[in-house]
């Protein structure tokens, strides 16, 4: 008798444990609460080098890059990362859903997020080749004297319609010191030239125009830069850069992301505005970035 209850007790231990079904609502009970589905993830891996173009007609990828970084995992841990430690690194998840609302949400972001990505030039132009001239706080000069330099009379102006080519980039030192940066930029007055009024390209001092019509001209424009700097408030204002007269931005890209996420109407105001169709783009950066060395910017090219 007790081998055979033995038995029974471990027939009974083998057995699985029932599932329990799950309870019926009572009629009248409130529904059970659902547990909201964890957002799909973008596959996205961010990194100082990460640039708004790949969001180029893909505002659905913004969206989920965005939800995925309010979610505080990694993803906001990899833009941390990227934003190096720098004056615009977003400190919390809170301020950047704080920032996400300011601006209309999450769909806003994606919206504004794609248009910049739409905008970035397949090729674009290096940062060697971009002018370093009067005007920004790091720069000497003053931006009277880039105007000097492109139009006819005054203390500078340079010979372009002859065809004078420019020097290559940090070729000449400052104008007062080294003779051949004196000879290039006086190289168009009636001293020196035939004609002393041929030498002449269209400058504007100041102006500026809303940020959605402004036209990149760098590739690489940094998502972390760009959305760090939105989040601590750039909106518009000075580029401290200068632009064409149709707009192509030739540096402040970054502040033009910021100012594109935070309100694409607002104006972005610029030290001066050049044409660059008379000797094409190429010609007239280069005789630019002369100048720029001529009064005592060293071209960056980084």
């Amino acid at each position: 008798m007790q081998l055979l209850m033995e038995n029974w007790k471990k027939f009974l231990n083998e057995q699985p444990i029932p599932q329990q079904a799950p309870a019926e609502q009572q009629p009248g009970a409130a529904p059970a609460e659902q547990q909201p589905e964890a957002p799909e993830g973008s596959g996205l891996q961010l990194t100082d080098q990460t640039s708004f173009k790949v969001f180029a007609g893909k505002p659905e990828l913004a969206a989920k890059v965005m939800n995925e970084l309010l979610q505080g995992g990694d993803l906001f841990k990899q833009l941390q990362a990227a934003q190096l430690g720098k004056w615009y690194t977003t400190k919390t998840v809170e301020a950047l859903k704080q920032w996400v609302e300011s601006i209309g949400g999450i769909e806003k972001f994606a919206e504004r997020a794609a248009a910049i990505g739409a905008k970035i030039p397949e090729e674009g132009l290096p940062k060697s080749k971009m002018p370093f001239l009067p005007g920004p706080p790091d720069a000497t000069g003053d931006p009277k004297d880039v105007e000097d330099a492109l139009t006819p009379g005054g203390k500078f102006n340079v010979d372009m319609m002859e065809k004078t080519d420019a020097p290559a980039p940090n070729a000449i030192d400052m104008v007062g010191k080294d003779p051949n940066a004196n000879k290039f930029m006086t190289g168009g007055l009636a001293a020196n030239d035939g004609d002393e009024n041929d030498d002449f390209i269209k400058i504007e001092l100041g102006g500026g125009f809303p940020a959605a019509k402004g036209i990149p001209t760098q590739t690489n424009i940094l998502l972390p830069k760009g959305l760090g700097m939105a989040v601590q408030g750039i909106s518009g204002g000075n580029l401290d850069a200068y632009a064409s007269l149709k707009g192509h931005i030739l540096d402040g890209h970054h502040r033009w992301a910021a100012t594109m996420l935070n309100d694409p109407s607002a104006d972005i105001g610029t030290v001066a505005r050049v044409d660059l169709d008379t000797l094409g783009t190429d010609e007239t950066l280069q005789y630019l970035t002369a100048i720029g060395n001529a009064l005592g910017n060293k071209t960056k090219n980084k």
